[in-house]
This record gives C-alpha cells, sequence and structure tokens, in this order.
C-alpha cells in the first residue's frame, strides 16, 4: 500500500502538535524516567502505566501527555505502547489511529497507536536519547485511551559466530562508479543505450532526468515514502552516470539530499514496509555511487547517517542478522540489492556495512543455493520463488558487474528454466507454493509474468531463450533505468521455447518431473502439461506439503491444487491452502496425528513444516527436513521428444510415523494422437503403521466431475475448446472402493471443520474426488490411468494385467509394464498382439537384463541403468520374457545416437 502524505493528512488532520483540528487530547502528566509510581520493570523493559503514574488531568484544550526520560543515559531506545479504544468506539469497525510524538523541540513524528493489524498492542520505534532529547509530548485522537509506555535499552542484532574476523574473500574496487558499472564497463553501457532497441527506454529517462522536479519540503513535517520521487532520482542519477552532465547530477543529490531529510516510515509495518525503505536506501546508494564526485565530505556524511538509520529499521535489522537470509523476507531485496548497494556504495568511507553484506552473501546465503539449486526448481514455488530469485540475481549482477567475475553459483543459471516448464498453454502455470499472482474471478487466468526477473536472468547467463522469455512477459517498461543497465542488443531473443525437450526432470534435492507433448503456449493449444512432485527435502514458508502431487493442464487445468493465498496464516491459509488436503495427493488420516504450526485440522497428509534450513548439512542431517528421495527418472527413447517420461519416488518421510512405506510411481505417455495426445498412469504403493489408518486417492477437479460405469469424466475450457479426462482406477477395484465427491462448499470441508473462503475464484468451487478402499487393512496399492482426450466416445482401449511384483498396462500402441511395488527383479511375460508394440518397462531392478521369444533362440542384452530404471524396444507380435541377467550369447543393444548404452 502506498500511503502519501496527502492521504495522512486526510487520516489525521495533521502530523504536528501545535495544530489541532481533528485531534482532541486527554492529559498531561509530568513524570521522572524511574522510580516513580507506574513504573514497572521486567525482563530490561520498563513500562509507564498512564493511569497510575504521578500526575493530574487537564482539560483537552491542554493537549499534550508529557514524560520526562531524564535519569537514562544517553543512547538508543525502542518503545512500546498499549492503547484501548474508548467506549463509544468499542465495537466499532477498527480504523488506523495515531498519536503524535515529539521528543522536546524536535520535529513530531505519527506513529500508529491502534489498528487492526495490532489492535492496541504497539511497536512505537527506536529513538535515540541525549543530554537535550529526553522529554517526550504525546498527543491522542479522542478514540484512543492510552494505558502504557514501554521502553528498552535498544541492542543491535547478534553477529554470526563466523563474523569474528572475517575478511571478505572480494571486495569492491577503488573507484567508483562499482553499481552496475565500473569505469571499464561505462563505455560498453554508452554504446547499448544507443541501439534501436533501447530507444523506448532511454527515451523515457531522458525525458525524466531533463524534467525539472520542484521539491522543496517543510523540514519541519516529515513525509511518508515517495516512490515517484525516487524513480526521478534515479533517472537524474543514471543520466549524470552517462552523459556527465553535471546539473543533473547535482539535482540528483539535491533531490535525495532534501528527501532523506524528511523521509520517515515511522512504525508502519502493514505492506511489508520494509521493501519500501530498502528501495529508499538503494536509491541513495545509486546516487552516492554514480554521482560520487559531485559529493562534498559533507554530503558523504549525510548520507551515510540517513543509510545507517534507515537500515536500522528493514525487518532484517542492522547488523542485517535479524533474521536468516535463507528463507523468509530476509531472502528479498533488504540484503540482495538495497543494504549490499549501500555497502558497495560506501565502502571507501565505512568498510564495515560491506564485511555485514557480504558475509551474509557469499558465506551464508551461496553455499546453501550452490546445494539447493542441484534441483533447477525453486522451492518457494512459482510466485514467491520468482519474486525472491529475482532479488537473488540482483546480488550475483551486482557482485559480477562489479568484479568482472561470477561468484554465484554456476548452477544459477538453471532455474529460470522451471517457469518455461510449469508455463500452461493458456498463459498461466501449474501451481506450485503460494500463489499471490492474479486471477480473474470468471476462472481466466491473466498471463503470468515476472519479467525483472528473466531480464536479470537472462543478462547473467547471457540466454537468449530466457530472454525470449522476458519478452513474452512484456519487457520491463516501467523501471527503463534497470532495463538500460542490464539489456543487450547484441543477444537476439529465441523467441519460442521448442528446442527445449518436453521433459523436465528436477533431481534430488528439490524432486519433481514435468512432462508436456509440446510447446505451443496458446489458449487454443491441444498440449497436455503434466506435473508430479515430490522427494527431497523440505525449505517451508511458502512451499506446501505436497509430496506425490500431481497435476494436469489439458484446455485448462482438469486437477490439481484448489488452494487459495489471501494472505499469510489465517485459519484457511494453514488449515486448507498450505496443506496437503489442497492438492491431488494421497491423504492418510490419523485422528490421533500430532498437529504443529498453529494449525488446527488434521487433513489426513504429509507433514506440515514452517521451519527451514540454513545450511546444506542442517538440511541433510536434521530428519525433520528430509521429504523423501527420488527412485527413478527417465525419459526417451528420445530425450528431445520422449515417448515416455518416467518418475518414482520413496515419499515415506514426507509423512508423519502414521506411514510405515509409501511410494508413487508417474508414467506419461505421449501417445502423438491428436484425440487423444496422452496418457498417464499413476501408481501408489502406500502401507500404514495401523490397517485403522483411513487411506484416501484423492485428486481435486476444478470442474464437476461426471460418472460412466467405473469411469470418471473430468473436463475443462478455454478458448471455446472442451478438454476431457478420463480416469479409469484398476486397482483398487470398483467392488473394493469408495468413491466420494466433495463439491462447493463441501470441497473446502477438512475432515468435518469448513473453511470459507473468497468464492469469486474458481479454486473455491472445485471438487475434491476422494477414493478409499472399502476394507481397512495396512497395505493398499492404487493403479489408475488417464486419458486426455477432445472426444470421450475415442478414448482408447484400456488392457490390464496384474502380477504378484508388477503390472501390465497396454493402450493405444504401448505396452506399459511397472513395478507394483519394490523394483521388479523377476521375469516379466508379455504377450504382443498383432502389430509393432513400443514396450516401455519401468521400475526394473538395475543392471543387465534380456528378452526372449519364445520360439526363438537368439537374445538381445539390455543395461538398466542406475536411477533410470527403464527399458523400452520395439516388438513385433509374439509372446516374450524380459529377464534379468544377460545372455552370455546374446547381442547387446546400443542407444541410437552411437553411444554406449550397455556395459560389455
Amino acid at each position: 500500500m502506498i500511503m502519501g502524505r496527502k492521504y495522512l493528512d486526510q487520516i489525521f488532520c495533521t502530523s504536528r502538535l501545535s495544530v489541532v483540528t481533528c485531534l482532541s487530547w486527554s492529559l498531561l502528566l509530568v513524570l521522572s524516567a524511574a522510580g516513580q509510581p507506574g513504573f514497572q520493570k521486567q525482563d530490561n523493559r520498563t513500562t509507564v502505566d498512564v493511569d497510575k503514574a504521578k500526575g493530574k488531568p487537564v482539560s483537552r484544550k491542554d493537549s499534550t501527555i508529557t514524560l520526562s526520560f531524564d535519569q537514562l543515559e544517553e543512547g538508543t531506545y525502542e518503545f512500546f505502547s498499549a492503547a484501548t479504544l474508548t467506549g463509544k468506539n468499542e465495537g466499532n469497525p477498527v480504523s488506523t489511529f495515531r498519536m503524535q510524538w515529539q521528543w522536546n523541540n524536535s520535529r513530531v513524528t505519527s506513529r500508529i497507536v491502534y489498528d487492526n493489524y495490532a489492535k492496541g498492542n504497539q511497536y512505537v520505534g527506536k529513538f535515540d536519547l541525549t543530554a537535550k532529547k529526553k522529554t517526550l509530548k504525546i498527543g491522542l485522537p479522542a478514540a484512543v485511551k492510552l494505558v502504557s509506555i514501554t521502553y528498552k535499552k535498544y541492542e543491535a542484532p547478534e553477529l554470526p559466530a563466523g563474523m569474528t574476523g572475517y575478511v571478505p574473500s572480494v571486495t569492491p574496487p577503488a573507484a567508483h562508479p562499482r553499481l552496475w558499472v565500473t569505469p571499464a564497463f561505462l563505455p560498453v553501457l554508452k554504446e547499448r543505450i544507443q541501439a534501436a532497441e533501447n530507444n523506448t527506454a532511454w527515451n523515457k529517462v531522458q525525458q525524466t532526468a531533463l524534467t525539472d522536479y520542484p521539491f522543496t519540503p517543510d523540514t519541519t513535517k516529515e513525509i511518508f515514502y515517495n516512490e515517484q520521487l525516487e524513480n526521478i532520482i534515479r533517472s537524474k542519477a543514471f543520466y549524470y552516470l552517462v552523459s556527465h552532465e553535471n546539473r543533473i547530477g547535482q539535482e540528483a543529490v539535491s533531490l535525495l539530499y532534501k528527501y532523506f531529510g524528511v523521509l520517515e516510515f515511522g512504525n508502519v509495518t502493514y505492506g511489508d514496509i520494509t521493501r519500501e525503505v530498502g528501495r529508499a536506501i538503494y536509491t541513495g546508494a545509486l546516487v552516492y555511487d554514480w554521482c560520487y564526485d559531485l559529493l562534498t565530505p559533507a554530503q558523504k556524511d549525510y548520507f551515510h547517517q540517513h543509510f545507517m538509520r534507515l537500515s536500522r529499521d528493514m525487518e532484517i535489522g542492522w547488523p542485517p542478522f535479524v533474521d536468516p537470509i535463507i528463507n523468509g523476507h530476509a531472502n528479498e531485496a533488504q540484503v540482495s540489492r538495497d543494504l549490499l548497494a549501500m555497502s558497495i556504495a560506501v565502502y571507501n568511507e565505512d568498510t564495515l556495512p560491506y564485511r555485514y553484506t557480504s558475509y551474509a552473501l557469499l558465506e551464508q546465503l551461496v553455499p546453501m543455493r550452490a546445494f539447493e539449486y542441484q534441483s533447477p526448481r525453486h522451492n518457494q514455488g512459482i510466485d514467491y520463488g520468482a519474486y525472491r530469485f529475482g532479488w537473488e540475481m540482483h546480488g550475483a549482477m551486482l557482485f559480477y558487474r562489479m568484479l568482472g567475475e561470477k561468484v554465484y553459483p554456476d548452477n544459477i543459471k538453471n532455474l529460470p528454466y522451471y517457469w518455461l516448464y510449469m508455463r500452461t498453454p493458456d498463459g498461466y502455470m501449474l501451481r506450485d507454493g503460494d500463489m499471490f499472482s492474479n486471477k480473474k474471478g470468471n476462472g481466466a487466468n491473466s498471463y503470468w509474468k515476472q519479467p525483472q526477473t528473466m531480464l536479470l536472468c537472462y543478462a547473467y547467463s547471457k540466454d537468449p531463450l530466457i530472454k525470449g522469455e522476458f519478452e513474452r512477459e512484456g519487457g520491463l517498461p516501467d523501471d527503463p533505468v534497470l532495463y538500460l543497465l542490464l539489456n543487450d542488443p547484441s543477444i537476439k531473443a529465441i523467441p519460442q521455447p521448442t528446442a527445449l525437450p518436453l521433459t523436465k526432470d528436477f533431481g534430488q534435492v528439490l524432486g519433481g518431473m514435468v512432462a508436456r507433448t509440446g510447446w505451443n503456449n496458446t489458449p487454443e493449444s491441444n498440449d497436455v502439461v503434466a506435473e508430479i512432485k515430490g522427494g527431497g527435502y523440505g525449505f517451508g514458508n511458502h512451499q506446501h506439503p505436497d509430496a506425490g502431487a500431481i497435476q494436469l493442464y489439458y484446455h485448462g487445468m482438469q486437477f490439481g491444487d484448489i488452494g487459495l493465498y489471501l494472505g499469510y496464516g489465517s485459519p484457511y491459509d494453514f488449515n486448507f491452502n498450505k496443506r496437503s488436503v489442497a492438492h491431488s495427493m494421497m491423504l492418510a488420516y490419523d485422528p490421533a496425528e500430532k498437529l504443529y504450526y498453529r494449525t488446527k485440522t488434521n487433513d489426513g497428509g504429509a507433514r506440515f513444516s514452517q521451519r527451514f534450513p540454513v545450511s546444506p548439512e542442517q538440511t541433510i542431517t536434521d530428519p525433520w527436513f528430509n521429504l523423501g528421495a527420488v527412485l527413478s527418472a527417465d525419459a526417451g527413447p528420445s530425450a528431445k521428444t520422449p515417448l515416455y517420461s518416467y518418475w518414482k519416488a520413496d515419499l515415506t518421510p514426507a509423512y508423519s510415523a502414521k506411514m510405515s512405506r509409501y511410494t508413487r510411481s508417474f508414467c506419461f505417455l505421449n501417445t502423438n494422437n491428436a484425440v487423444v495426445p496422452a496418457v498417464m498412469i499413476i501408481a501408489d504403493d502406500m502401507e500404514t503403521a495401523t490397517p485403522g489408518i483411513e487411506k484416501y486417492w484423492q485428486i481435486n477437479a476444478y470442474n464437476q466431475p461426471a460418472t460412466s460405469g467405473s469411469t470418471l469424466f473430468l473436463q475443462s475450457k478455454v478458448a471455446g475448446i472442451t478438454g476431457y479426462t478420463a480416469v479409469d482406477m484398476l486397482l483398487p477395484a470398483p467392488a473394493e472402493r469408495v468413491l466420494q465427491i466433495k463439491g462447493g462448499d463441501s470441497s473446502r470441508s477438512v475432515f468435518g471443520t469448513y473453511y470459507p473462503t473468497d468464492t469469486s475464484k474458481a479454486e473455491s468451487r472445485a471438487y475434491r474426488i476422494m477414493i478409499s478402499p472399502r476394507e481397512k487393512t495396512g497395505r493398499n496399492k492404487f493403479l489408475t490411468v488417464f486419458q486426455m482426450t477432445t472426444d470421450t466416445a475415442q478414448r482408447l482401449p484400456v488392457y490390464f494385467k496384474e502380477q504378484a511384483g508388477y503390472y501390465e498396462v497396454r493402450v493405444a500402441d504401448i505396452v506399459q509394464v511397472l513395478s507394483a511395488g519394490e523394483s521388479i527383479n523377476e521375469t516379466v511375460t508379455i504377450d504382443i498382439p498383432a502389430g509393432t508394440y513400443n514396450l516401455v518397462a519401468t521400475g526394473l531392478k538395475e543392471g543387465f537384463w534380456h528378452v526372449r521369444k519364445k520360439g526363438e533362440t537368439a537374445n538381445t542384452n539390455y543395461y538398466v541403468r542406475p536411477g533410470k530404471n527403464t527399458l523400452q524396444v520395439h516388438l513385433p507380435e509374439g509372446s516374450y520374457e524380459l529377464l534379468p541377467g544377460r545372455d552370455p550369447n546374446g547381442a547387446y543393444w546400443s542407444a541410437p545416437n552411437g553411444l554406449p548404452y550397455i556395459l560389455k
């Protein structure tokens, strides 16, 4: 929320204690800082009880409460207030009420005393008390009664143990500029901004920079942040950087000087205000660096003082170690852009800030990301992942431009492909984590975008494919300065990602797979996009407990995640949106299961966590973060256009001790058939600690399903085209299972507890399809076939055979063999009808296998690779055996690309 000066004046009428037009005042109290009635000490805090304190009431005309803190030693103190609403205001909708604070004759500052979030218990802020600044005057609105004021000596955040004696491995060069640009890079930048591709942005910057901006604030009044002014300051500083026109540079310096002199954020916390605090610091850092040769020593000292003042009020604190930089808001712009830029800018005058920021980034963040990004996806999901990764890329790029070398792990270049693979043809995304991006109430989705992140990614890696994604997302018209700093016209964007393989395996740290039938990302597209996730580690915050969750897009979302992120930590958020029940995955309901992290409802799902690890060692060694292991992942035989995409994981650790063992397998088959473009097979093998724990196979459909016999039909429509999914559960058999469909409001009923939400969203009107075994046993197996089609009458016949250790499913021209539990290590018999079929055997034990056709003596040996556990071969009509081991007299099969597929 942007709240300017005019808006504040409308609500509170004045920020000056001497002007009383809307506020009426309550009491005059003259108090001593200690040893007087009403002062209570506890845990290094002293509380002033206003009612019990020494003093006398006066008429409202006198307007002030006065507190004297003469006995306090000089230093920085934190203040807190407790207040209630007056009788006539109790029970009414809560507004934001402000009090006015004035220390001696210094400028009046406006502070929230009561609001809807914290009610009457407010953190007022940090104040520096001096010999001439120990008397406090407080003005209150008539609607509020001040109960008490609490204060404590401010203690700066504790430094990490590793900071002792820390010397950064890399440091800023002596010369300015060094933020985004160095003297060596400046000629390159000047040349680039003249390119036709940069004309629009450069014209915007010139127009802004060369236009006078009158700004003469009243220095006796504070103002809230002014984003427009900050943009103007950055444009003028950039113009000076590339033109060295003295007048424009002096204007940037003067505007920043006057702005910092009146800028005050007070005790506002709503809207994650630390982001605005940080942007002001960043703006100042650019001016300090780019206009360095214009600054006087007094100006440098002035800006440095304000940098420290603002830094202290950031959420991460100063030194910046209140929260770990690994996750949460600390992983956003605070250190990676704002404080890093400031520390680089002032390094000649003060090296300590850079010691702090470089330690947080290079010694804490970088090692963790080197580990995490072995899996090229973000643990915070689509929206928060893209947002936070963009700030990490600021840090990576600031170091890169400053040093001329890359100090971040090379695997960060792979991460943006996660968003390419998760893109759905309608322009939106498969869901992952908390989704704050706009979704229209009519079910249509806007084109998902995080262009700033894509710009940084492409500039860092010089990747034309990611530049293409940046341009498809509309570019960065609102930040021409950053665009000009980063855009390289010599890199020609690749307009579409059609050269990429259709399947992406995300590895072991954050396991999952996306399989597609094409890259036609238009609303009319007939492409299918499917995803499964699970295995690896949990990182908390906006990550969901969705191990094994599957999603399917075909002419719209067929099923997937139906949670809505409408606010962090609400009952709906912690008991539905962030929980397994909102995802298409297996549930195991144990009424005795312990709940964690403010959750109230048992949803039967995986463990919900809000803890996050801060180092690779903690991630690996603390079992709390273990969510299972990817056992197999493969796509082939063509890597670019695979016939099959196979994935299997052991997800047992993702659940509590109620789970004895659980594996889920996924096989996506690209049929190359326009009517039935893909088939997906899901196999589950789940054993719970006791037979009484109820198991639920669940998918969450976006539209009302239909049934025909034992088949479920899902449907979705985009651009006037309807896509269907035929769901055939082969195990348990129809007579051995119970089907429940919870639609509308009941879809948000979690085992008897209902959670209301915004019903304008399609997700709130979804349908939870839950299938459970009719008989309660400890171990149950589920096998389900999904066919995506535009014509349900033309769906493909499915042949199914169950053996002790494996399943055989025949559909179209594919014979699919899947393990029924453990890896297959037994002879598999296969009967191929007339014609030629693709045998796709998955879940095989690694090592040698050979294929024998009955009635023939010639056998072929194959090598099944560990971690892939697959074998694919074309077989004509006949009866075959697939046997473990190799035939010493058999031939060896090699891959089509000529690389050896077997170890002879």
